[in-house]
């Protein structure tokens, strides 16, 4: 039903006066509509009389003791129990908004579902009094953006640093700026105006162009990860009420102009998940890509993890109890993030939260729905794993209609390998079944150039490596806070940096890519991250390691850096392996113009190949101290680096910064290390060159046991590389083109291969099993040995000469 506007606003609200009467589309709903409806409730109701688990649902969100909740546990017990006086404290709460000054505040989710919760309790004037303020609201929000009016907003300057007249995926944000439009969408569907549904969700900078423009690739999220827990609950509510209207084309079924969808917003943080860590409890963690400016649990988690090795998470596990039978870890369901995160503003120019902060829905809670919703997409194999020490179901909240989740009952995705080049990062998993969320198999995440909102400088960097169940790479924050220094630099990423320079943002990059079962392989190349260089990172991903080749072409002779930090000790004294020699470290200083590090040793490595092993031991001092168990050190876990030669390498082992804390001395405020258990090697590789290929291997091992036994190169040229890799059992040969994706050959030490972009050969056993992009010609020795040839998964026709299997027509 439309409402009509009362006289005294009607100048100011011309613009949202419905231009006709609902359309066809509109379905006649009665309020209450959007979360239940009255028949649900009344169902409701009687389930939490009658049913055992939908009694447990209810007493778990009532039983949650985080502060944040307690808005909503307060809406939830006037539902369930229809208790006149929670109906008039809602009510005291929703007229508290309504009679609020402009500009109201940003988070009004709740204030739309009391407002369709109480409608046949409001009388008449209230009703018009709730339409006139949710009118200004959108006219302010969306249609004239009057924040950044001071006329209006009454801290517009401020405001407006985060907001901007014309939108880019970078240059605002949204965990600040988006819940207005959001709330400004949810407003129109509460009023049942369908033209006024139709023109907010429409106009520029709100939900068409949020799908059309902002979220990236399938619905990514484009600021830094952690923001995200915002909008996404008060997102999903829209869906759900402009469905009920009979418009879902502008909720769920919307399908953004590259491809986004509220299916595929959630369902991307699968994409970037990684195996679990076994933390050696009952409940262990599924972490996630973690990058931007908050790198340790991020803005939508109240608290860390006990160590540097645990970052964004879409499980947040438990660690074992304590010597207090205590227990850390858990997914929160419920965040009052702050900025402009109210129903009311306050006197706080930046702030609304005048009386609180308006709770928003977590990533379990997201998840709900989505496992509701979409069951076959594995939502709830994750929600399963959310559950609770010593529960054997997840218990649910009772928003989404969602019964008890058993592990037994759910399965998990796949886990596809991909890049996504709008958001600006490729995801490399040796698994792509199923197994791989619990399994050890790695996965390496790699940046692109693309810019995004709280950026650090990250271009072309790891997003960490994972294998055995265990984080080999992180990207360090040290500061408890927002990024800075050191922790803001490329030199605290897995990366690379020419003349010590911080990499730029760019669009323009070209990728390579093959998802095969043997090796996973992508390659990206700009001229833009630093211009004046061509770069080129390429991995190829296997179960047992990792070849990571970073090609830097320059307009002139640079100096270069190629850095990595892996967590755990360096190894100090191992003998020689198969042409390696045993590296002699020695104290050293590390180049000017990189940030300074303690505890610095180096190789003089000239144009030799070189090697580095870091175990996961316990670095402190007194190891009864440490707060991770002690199987986690156990197992011995660790990586070695095995890196070709190339003239005029120095090498560095440092230590990793260590976390900042702020404390009181006295009367002044200092900075300190903590710390950390897990410990943590900074390797730099530099070379001065005009052009110059850091090739290495990253190889993961437990047990304290690498199993490479030789890693060196066969052949090179200006443009490619040809690696050998060997181990117990296998010999590997890997070959990648770094001009582009054609043709590419190699000749020395009696072999010889010629293929287009990329090649990856496995010799175990009696066969050679070959994946490329195309196979010419190979020579490759056997000796008295007749192995059989596979070719990209089919038999191929070989000849034996010398020794030699040859493949091709002609000779390579």
């Amino acid at each position: 039903m439309i409402r009509t506007v009362t006289r005294p606003l009607v100048a100011c609200l011309l613009l949202l006066a419905p231009t006709a009467p609902a359309l066809a589309g509109l379905k006649p709903v009665r309020h209450p509509f959007i979360l239940w409806t009255g028949e649900q409730i009344a169902e409701l109701r009687r389930g939490v009389k009658e049913d055992p688990q939908v009694k447990a649902a209810y007493e778990r969100m009532l039983a949650d003791d985080d502060s944040r909740a307690k808005a909503v546990q307060e809406l939830v017990r006037f539902v369930v129990t229809g208790d006149e006086k929670l109906a008039e404290a809602q009510k005291k709460q929703l007229l508290r908004v309504i009679k609020s000054p402009i500009p109201r505040g940003g988070a009004q989710w709740l204030t739309v579902l009391r407002y369709d919760l109480l409608y046949d309790r409001l009388s008449e004037a209230e009703r018009k009094a709730f339409e006139e303020m949710a009118r200004v609201y959108i006219r302010n929000a969306v249609f004239e953006n009057a924040v950044l009016n001071p006329k209006i907003f009454n801290d517009s300057a401020r405001y407006s640093r985060y907001d901007a007249k014309k939108y880019t995926r970078s240059n605002w944000l949204p965990n600040i700026i988006w819940p207005r439009k959001v709330s400004a969408n949810l407003f129109a569907a509460v009023l049942r105006d369908e033209d006024l549904i139709r023109r907010t969700w429409a106009h520029y900078g709100s939900w068409k162009w949020y799908f059309d423009e902002y979220l990236g690739d399938l619905g990514f999220y484009s600021e830094e990860f952690s923001k995200m827990g915002s909008t996404p609950g008060a997102m999903l509510v829209y869906c759900l009420a402009v469905e009920r209207l009979g418009l879902d084309e502008l909720g769920f079924g919307y399908r953004g102009t590259s491809g986004a969808t509220m299916r595929g917003h959630i369902e991307g943080l699968l994409h970037l998940g990684y195996p679990r860590l076994d933390l050696c409890s009952d409940r262990p963690q599924q972490p996630m890509v973690t990058m931007g400016d908050l790198r340790q649990m991020g803005s939508s988690q109240a608290y860390n993890l006990p160590s540097p090795a645990f970052e964004h998470a879409l499980v947040v596990g438990y660690l074992p109890p304590d010597a207090d039978g205590k227990r850390f870890g858990g997914n929160l369901r419920w965040r009052a993030h702050g900025a402009w995160g109210g129903e009311v503003r306050g006197n706080n120019p930046q702030w609304d939260g005048y009386g609180g902060f308006t709770p928003k829905m977590q990533l379990p809670l997201w998840f709900e729905l989505g496992a509701s919703r979409w069951p076959e997409a594995g939502f709830g194999w994750f929600l399963a794993q959310m559950r609770e020490p010593g529960e054997a179901a997840y218990v649910p909240s009772l928003l989404f209609g969602l019964g008890p989740v058993r592990p037994g009952e759910v399965k998990p995705p796949p886990a596809p390998s991909a890049v996504w080049p709008q958001r600006g990062f490729a995801m490399l998993r040796a698994d792509e079944s199923p197994g791989y969320w619990e399994g050890p198999a790695p996965a390496v995440c790699m940046r692109l150039g693309s810019n995004y909102a709280h950026h650090v400088n990250d271009a072309f960097a790891l997003l960490g490596y994972y294998a055995l169940n265990r984080p080999i790479y992180l990207n360090r924050q040290i500061w408890p806070g927002y990024a800075s220094g050191w922790s803001r630099s490329v030199q605290s990423h897995c990366g690379a940096t020419v003349d010590y320079a911080e990499p730029k943002f760019t669009d323009e990059t070209a990728v390579r890519q093959a998802f095969t079962k043997p090796v996973k392989f992508v390659a990206a190349t700009s001229g833009q991250v630093y211009p004046g260089t061509r770069l080129t990172r390429a991995l190829m991903l296997t179960r047992d390691y990792l070849l990571d080749v970073t090609d830097l072409a320059g307009d002139d002779e640079h100096d270069y850096a190629w850095i990595v930090h892996a967590l755990g000790r360096l190894r100090a004294d191992e003998p020689p392996i198969a042409g390696n020699p045993a590296p002699a470290w020695q104290a050293a200083e590390l180049p000017k113009k990189l940030t300074p590090l303690k505890l610095v040793r180096g190789l003089s490595a000239k144009a030799q190949p070189w090697r580095a092993t870091i175990d996961q031991v316990c670095v402190l001092d007194d190891p009864a101290a440490a707060k991770l168990p002690a199987g986690w050190y156990e197992r011995k876990v660790g990586v070695r680096i095995h890196m070709l030669g190339q003239p005029d390498t120095a090498v560095f082992a440092a230590r990793t910064p260590e976390p900042l804390v702020q404390k009181r001395e006295g009367k002044q405020q200092v900075t300190v290390e903590v710390p950390s258990e897990v410990g943590g090697v900074t390797l730099i590789a530099t070379r001065r060159a005009r052009r110059t290929t850091f090739a290495a291997v990253h190889e993961p091992f437990e047990r304290a046991r690498p199993r490479l036994t030789r890693v060196h190169a066969l052949g090179e040229s200006s443009g490619g590389l040809y690696v050998a890799v060997e181990g117990e059992g296998f010999e590997d040969r890997l070959a990648i083109s770094l001009d582009g994706d054609g043709e590419c050959g190699f000749a020395g030490g009696g072999e010889s291969l010629r293929f287009r972009d990329f090649c990856y050969l496995r010799r175990a056993g009696e066969t050679v099993d070959v994946t490329a992009r195309e196979l010419i010609a190979l020579k490759l020795k056997v000796g008295p040995a007749r192995p059989r040839l596979i070719v990209n998964g089919k038999p191929a026709d070989v000849r034996f000469e010398g020794g030699c299997l040859i493949y091709g027509k002609e000779q390579p």
